[in-house]
């Protein structure tokens, strides 16, 4: 099992490695936001341990840059904030887990490891709606005997409105996701959200995704 520790008290860090070490965690680390990203890139890993305080920024930031570049893994935040305003914005940014400062490592140990398990289950996920069947391991959707490609943008909205079916996205969730670190124009919303729905749905098919009026996006057979 490989996670990324992001974590700016070197101590801190150096310990929990250690002790990740000796439970078969195997570990790379960053002590930035802009480290992670840079080690990130290309990496797959099993989860995401995350400081909320961080030198160049706050951990949601970059919570939401991995909930685009890597959807599937899972968050766990670590915290010396206890409240409950934090904690549920842990929760709306996808996170799985939260862990609040001090804690005992065999504790983040054991919550590390139910990550993992969950991520396993999530590579093995097969989503299907009406005739439209995804693999999210492998990255093929089928409507049918019709393969459909996605551009990344629209796999990214598919993945999350995925994660809350049978329930409908709202437009600033879909924002947070899909543009995390760019002001996105209505313009290209509905563009993004026009062309999924073209994909998912050719003119002699059934539409699946369906747009609720001052609610947001849903997947519906």
């Amino acid at each position: 099992m490989l996670i990324l520790l992001v974590e700016d008290d070197r101590a801190l860090a150096a310990n929990t490695i250690d002790f990740l070490h000796h439970e078969g965690i195997e570990v790379d680390y960053a002590d930035s936001i802009a480290h992670a990203k840079h080690i990130a890139d290309g990496q797959q890993y099993d989860a995401f341990v995350l400081d909320v305080g961080l030198p160049d920024g706050v951990g949601f930031e970059l919570a939401r840059y991995f909930q685009r570049s890597h959807p599937a893994v899972p968050i766990l935040f670590l915290t010396a904030n206890s409240l409950l305003d934090a904690k549920l914005e842990a929760f709306s940014l996808g996170a799985l887990d939260y862990l609040t400062k001090p804690f005992e490592l065999a504790e983040l140990a054991i919550r590390i490891k139910l990550l993992g398990v969950k991520r396993q289950d999530s590579l093995h996920q097969v989503f299907r709606l009406g005739d439209l069947v995804v693999d999210q391991a492998k990255r093929i959707i089928r409507r049918g005997e019709r393969v459909i490609t996605l551009s990344p943008q629209q796999w990214t909205l598919l993945t999350l409105l995925i994660e809350h079916t049978p329930n409908p996205v709202s437009k600033t969730r879909i924002l947070e996701r899909v543009w995390p670190e760019q002001d996105a124009s209505i313009t290209m919303y509905k563009t993004l959200i026009t062309r999924l729905r073209s994909n998912l749905s050719q003119e002699h098919e059934k539409p699946l995704l369906h747009t609720l009026k001052g609610v947001g996006v849903v997947l519906r057979d």
